[in-house]
């Protein structure tokens, strides 16, 4: 019993409060909202309650300072035989301001100037509406056992004179620029609280998109949320199996493509060496005129694998390196230039890029064979983007209708729409492989048509890090070298 006891893990507060929190999206957003309003009520209060002004109107410094102007009024518009009865009836009714009659006699060291930037004073004037003469009693002295406050003594234009005692408040009075502040600090206070915990809420949300994102584009397996709330912890492990059983359907579609390919290749050999003994010189003609398309289907199903599929599910297990893109572009316009068609770079700049050589070229090479197949030209340029560099291959061909131009990058989908091998020209294939090599170099692949007609073909590819847009001779010399091979 004693192991068992030492061995249970210790709970948190934290982790308590965590474990009292709603399992279920609608219970933590409605905790989320009540929490906001309890603690937007709650700061509303404190707020109130800090700048509130005292509750009982005697222990008020502005309503002290009122009561003892009205009474001055009072005194001075009454005939002098009425004063003194006013004057006790007054005292009576306001106890705490101590009012007294006063004979006009003013201390040596008292003066109307040591009271005149005293906040009551100033109230006192105010509610008074005319000029006060006003002294300071207690200028010399305070009294032992005199009570908190100001002595004051106070000459009324019509001759009458009292004396009170008034709250020694030095805090001036409630400005409406606190009360506005005080109200944005609540609106800020509340806005920045309700912000943190919708991140918090939202958090596994955020990381499932994520995760989903990252294995949609390029089969990554990114970790998956496994807290937060129960729908979200659901959705999680739903995914989850989904992932592996796609990795596992894509990973039996190659493995049977790459097999089927692989061994057609033997059948098609003997074949071959079999027709060469037929005698009737057009059956052997078309017999092996078959064969080769057979065996350019074989070879573009694994390019297909090769370039448009890895073991790992889409990530290239190649080292890359640094490319001179322009020097690529270069070396794939010459090679269809060596063949007699009209192949040309239009506008180049030297820009470094991170990839392999090999399967850039192929891209590129894929791109301009389907612009001579279909525009009969092509036109290469190598432009400089804010991120990094786009190559496009354009021609005058009849283009690709938009509704289309997803279909075309499917696998074995060709621009001709025809599935007979006698007069179809390639298998589907480029475009899916070309896709396939820039989104494993992070890159992006769009189709434009052109105006009045023709296609631009666009591949955008970041450029390397911490490098120069003009890199040094050497390097382009290396991104030559690195094309050529």
């Amino acid at each position: 019993m004693s192991n068992a006891l030492r061995t249970r893990p210790t709970r948190t507060p934290w982790t308590r409060l965590r474990a009292l929190m709603p399992s279920s999206v609608a219970g933590q957003i409605a905790l989320l909202i009540v929490a906001a309003v309890v603690l937007a009520h709650a700061m509303a209060t404190l707020a109130f309650f800090t700048l509130r002004e005292p509750w009982r109107p005697d222990d008020h410094p502005g309503v002290a300072a009122t009561r003892l102007a009205t009474v001055s009024r009072l005194l001075d518009g009454a005939s002098p035989a009425d004063r003194p009865a006013l004057l006790a009836n007054a005292a009576r009714m306001l106890p705490t301001l101590r009012i007294e009659a006063w004979d006009g006699a003013v201390p040596e060291a008292a003066g109307a100037d040591r009271v005149i930037d005293h906040p009551m004073v100033q109230r006192l004037r105010d509610g008074f509406a005319r000029p006060l003469a006003i002294a300071d009693l207690w200028a010399a002295g305070r009294p032992s056992d005199a009570p908190s406050g100001v002595r004051i003594g106070i000459a009324t234009p019509g001759g009458a004179r009292l004396s009170a005692l008034v709250p020694d408040d030095d805090r001036p009075p409630m400005r409406q620029g606190a009360i506005i502040f005080t109200f944005v600090f609540l609106a800020v206070a509340v806005s920045l609280i309700s912000l943190w915990a919708t991140r918090a809420l939202t958090a596994p949300l955020a990381r499932l998109v994520e995760a989903a994102d990252e294995f949609g584009t390029r089969m990554n397996l990114v970790d998956l949320p496994e807290n937060g709330p129960r729908e979200v912890v659901a959705l999680s492990r739903a995914l989850d199996r989904m992932r592996a059983r796609v990795r596992r359907l894509v990973d039996d579609r190659t493995q049977m493509l790459a097999a089927i390919s692989h061994d057609l290749r033997t059948p098609i050999t003997r074949l071959r060496l079999r027709a060469e003994f037929i005698e009737d010189d057009h059956a052997r003609s078309m017999t092996l005129r078959d064969l080769d398309q057979m065996n350019g289907l074989v070879e573009a199903a694994l390019s297909f694998v090769r370039d448009g599929q890895s073991p790992d599910g889409g990530t290239r297990t190649g080292t890359k390196t640094l490319i001179d893109l322009a020097s690529v572009v270069q070396t794939v316009s010459d090679e269809f230039a060596d063949i007699g068609a009209d192949v040309r770079v239009s506008e180049s700049r030297h820009v470094l890029v991170q990839g392999r050589p090999d399967e850039l070229q192929r891209a590129i090479m894929n791109l301009v064979d389907n612009a001579v197949k279909y525009g009969g030209s092509a036109r290469l340029s190598v432009l400089q983007t804010e991120h990094g560099v786009a190559v496009e291959v354009s021609d005058d061909g009849p283009g690709i209708p938009e509704s289309e131009r997803d279909a075309m990058l499917q696998p074995f989908v060709r621009g001709d729409r025809a599935r007979n091998l006698d007069t179809a020209s390639g298998f589907g294939l480029g475009l899916s492989i070309v896709l396939a090599i820039v989104d494993s170099h992070e890159g992006r692949l769009t189709l434009r048509n052109r105006t009045p007609r023709g296609l631009t073909a666009r591949i955008e590819l970041a450029r390397a890090a911490s490098l120069p847009v003009a890199p040094p001779a050497a390097a382009i010399e290396a991104g030559h070298r690195a094309a050529a091979e």
